[in-house]
């Protein structure tokens, strides 16, 4: 995977005005796919340490905190929402802060605790990535205990989670202005980006991205396989001819390791293959090599944020035929995580004829 320097995506006007934004001033950005939110957050975040002040760059899943910590700054702290929630908490309370189910967290309780002792924010800056899958509340908290400055990345039609917040909510929640619009899409080809457009739920929120890399000529398709061995076979092929980083996509957790141990058994000397679920040990995650060539297999909901050279979509009858705007969005962002090759499968378990239905139709999605 080839990810942009810091030179490459501060040519266009827009990126550079984000970059160069004041670091004293409170910055909200939202953006489509591709349009470098997760470079920007990162380059941001070793620029304002190198100013000299406290950062912690945070988003919602593991794997894309140690993503962002292998493209980034060993002096920014990546972590997730809820373990800065947790640990700011303890050391502030000496308890574990309160959910109101579990993993949910009583936001409402927690705001009154903070407000009631009048809590500072410990750090200067918060760089929040992905932030249309976290919670509205925890903007409120961000804004008023977290960090004396925010840096805000969202778009919420790739948004995935059941805590999900809207541009606004995130807006009102954090007392922002209107967010700075990223315009460009500078991950997928034009013929990828048609596919994922093909699922995009409104315009009107947040517009598609304009393409800016040209034509590949290599048209997203749609395979049917009998079993996964047809499906690893494929990916390997890909892998020996390209040098690529693949990302192999299920549904469930069981499906991550049954493919990652038949992909494993067939790799040859100096070939890569790792797997990801949210039932992966803790901090197992950073030793996964998504920069490298080689195939990850994770679940879609593991998937945001990310994006691969190649990518093998098994993950679709969660999703399609797209029966309300969910669904449409979490297609929307899956299709997108592809630079170069989106390939949509079509087994082991054989899609409805109402899910094949919703997917593009040729020319723009090859059968």
């Amino acid at each position: 995977m080839n990810l942009p320097s810091l030179d490459d995506f501060l040519r266009y006007e827009d990126q550079w005005k984000v970059y160069v934004h004041p670091s004293d001033r409170h910055l909200f950005v939202a953006g489509p796919p591709g349009s470098g939110k997760t470079s920007l957050a990162v380059e941001r975040a070793r620029k304002l340490v190198n100013e000299g002040q406290t950062v912690c760059l945070i988003t919602k899943g593991r794997l894309l905190v140690a993503f962002a910590g292998h493209l980034g700054d060993e002096r920014v702290t990546n972590t997730t929402m809820h373990k800065l929630v947790s640990r700011d908490y303890f050391t502030r309370f000496g308890a574990y802060a309160p959910q109101s189910v579990k993993y949910v967290f009583d936001w409402g309780q927690i705001i009154r605790e903070y407000a009631g002792r009048e809590v500072a924010p410990a750090l200067d800056h918060l760089v929040i990535d992905e932030a249309q899958n976290l919670p509205p509340q925890f903007f409120s908290w961000a804004r008023r205990f977290g960090a004396r400055v925010l840096d805000i990345y969202a778009d919420e039609e790739q948004a995935t989670s059941d805590e999900r917040s809207t541009l606004r909510e995130i807006r009102d929640m954090a007392a922002l202005p209107e967010p700075f619009r990223l315009t460009r899409n500078h991950r997928n080809t034009p013929e990828i980006a048609d596919v994922a457009e093909h699922f995009h739920a409104s315009a009107v929120r947040l517009a598609p991205g304009m393409v800016v890399r040209p034509s590949s000529g290599e048209i997203p398709a749609l395979v049917k396989i009998a079993s996964y061995e047809d499906l690893i076979q494929r990916a390997l092929t890909r892998l020996r001819n390209r040098k690529e980083s693949i990302g192999v996509i299920v549904r469930y957790q069981k499906e991550v390791d049954e493919v990652l141990d038949l992909v494993r058994s067939r790799l040859r000397p100096g070939e890569r293959a790792d797997g990801y679920t949210s039932e992966t040990a803790s901090g197992t995650e950073a030793d996964i090599r998504l920069l490298e060539p080689g195939i990850t297999v994770l679940t879609g909901e593991s998937a945001f944020g990310l994006e691969f050279d190649s990518v093998f979509l098994v993950d679709l009858a969660r999703s399609l035929p797209c029966k309300d705007p969910a669904d449409k969005r979490r297609m929307y962002m899956l299709c997108a995580r592809a630079r170069d090759s989106l390939v949509l499968v079509n087994g082991p378990e054989q899609l409805s004829s109402a899910a094949l239905a919703a997917l593009p139709p040729p020319p723009t999605l090859k059968r």
